[in-house]
């Protein structure tokens, strides 16, 4: 898979999390010879004091400019479609309690919505070479799609990627499911001669399971799959990606499943 994004959506409120997204964008642009579009969402900040903090950080990138009022979440989805947006980049606040589990983040409720790749990072990020990719997989089909994507970006950055075989359950069944999927993986990753290593942890929390190893090998990216999904197994599609995009200070790629991915991931 190739991995070529030719618009890239930057959402930008002048805040600390947007001005690091903004700088990653940048950097995407430059690599990519992207189009980039930078979209403001009518709040407390004018439009030409957004503008001021762009010109500041953007370095010499052309960019694009849309204006919207209304909700953030919705502004962002109608600039991804009005744009053919193939890949968006924006800060994340991050909330908890009630709210995140009954309203969600507007970075979530993007996540979840659209259907292009969003690249997802809090205020402490500090760079956008990805050379450290973690790649959990799960019990479920969706969870190996995120695959091609993950050796293509491998490929763009001459990364390694840590495949993380995890699982809420450490039962045998679990772990056969587990093994067997992330050997699919490993298979499709070394027929790509992309670097790699491999860790399954299984039980307990995922999301915490799979950021506490992301910190401990000191990773640059998780990738992750976002559809809502009914199947238990499927632990990365829901509650757990809206704790990893929320809560995550290492920055996150959320991916929707495609129907137009073989059920072997094999590329």
């Amino acid at each position: 898979m190739n991995i070529a994004f030719k618009h890239i959506l930057l959402p930008f409120d002048g805040s600390e999390q947007s001005i690091v997204a903004l700088k990653s964008a940048v950097f995407f642009t430059k690599k990519f010879n992207s189009l980039l579009t930078v979209v403001h969402i009518e709040e407390k900040i004018s439009e030409s004091e957004i503008k001021a903090l762009i010109d500041k950080n953007a370095q010499d990138i052309v960019y694009l400019f849309m204006h919207k009022v209304g909700k953030p979440f919705k502004g962002i989805i109608e600039a991804a479609k009005e744009t053919d947006t193939d890949l968006i980049i924006m800060g994340t606040h991050g909330i908890s309690g009630f709210e995140e589990f009954w309203m969600g983040s507007n970075t979530y409720k993007v996540v979840s919505t659209v259907k292009c790749p969003v690249l997802s990072m809090r205020e402490n990020a500090l760079h956008n070479d990805f050379k450290s990719i973690v790649l959990p997989i799960d019990t479920s089909f969706e969870s190996r799609q995120k695959v091609p994507f993950a050796i293509g970006l491998a490929k763009q950055f001459d990364a390694t990627i840590h495949v993380l075989g995890v699982s809420v359950d450490d039962d045998k069944e679990s772990d056969h499911h587990v093994s067997s999927y992330s050997r699919q993986v490993i298979h499709s990753i070394e027929q790509k001669g992309v670097k790699y290593t491999y860790e399954k942890k299984l039980g307990g929390n995922i999301t915490k399971t799979t950021s506490d190893y992301a910190t401990s090998i000191n990773a640059d990216l998780i990738i992750i799959m976002t559809e809502q999904e009914t199947m238990f197994g499927s632990f990365f599609l829901g509650k757990f990606a809206q704790q990893m995009v929320n809560h995550s200070t290492i920055p996150v790629i959320s991916l929707s499943p495609r129907e137009d991915l073989v059920t072997d991931v094999k590329i």
